[in-house]
């Protein structure tokens, strides 16, 4: 059974949602090259491996958002939006997946 929310930050949950899945979606319309070139301006990074690559996505699709407390991070599946024990993954458009991918792992 869900729990209810305890604070202010779980409040904040469906809007803060709400923007970053807005944002997936323009990421989604762009072609490789602009993708790129849009994470490399919010960033000031050009990562050269996978974990790094999806730091940068991350970081470039929540850039300039208030995100009013809640955690984002990567998942295999998406972005991760946590706070505390409520966790809730956004699905990544396949353009943003294979941008990531397409660098090796760091090891």
């Amino acid at each position: 059974m869900p729990t209810a929310p305890h604070d202010y930050v779980d409040m904040f949950l469906a809007p803060v949602a709400l923007r970053i899945d807005q944002r997936l979606e323009q990421f989604a319309r762009l072609d490789r090259d602009d993708l790129h070139k849009r994470i490399v301006l919010e960033t000031n990074s050009e990562a050269d491996d996978r974990t790094l690559r999806a730091r940068d996505v991350v970081e470039s699709v929540t850039h300039l958002l208030d995100l009013h407390g809640w955690n984002t991070s990567w998942d295999d599946r998406g972005l991760r939006l946590s706070h505390g024990p409520h966790n809730l993954v956004l699905g990544a458009p396949p353009n943003i997946t294979a941008y990531i991918e397409e660098l090796p792992s760091a090891e």
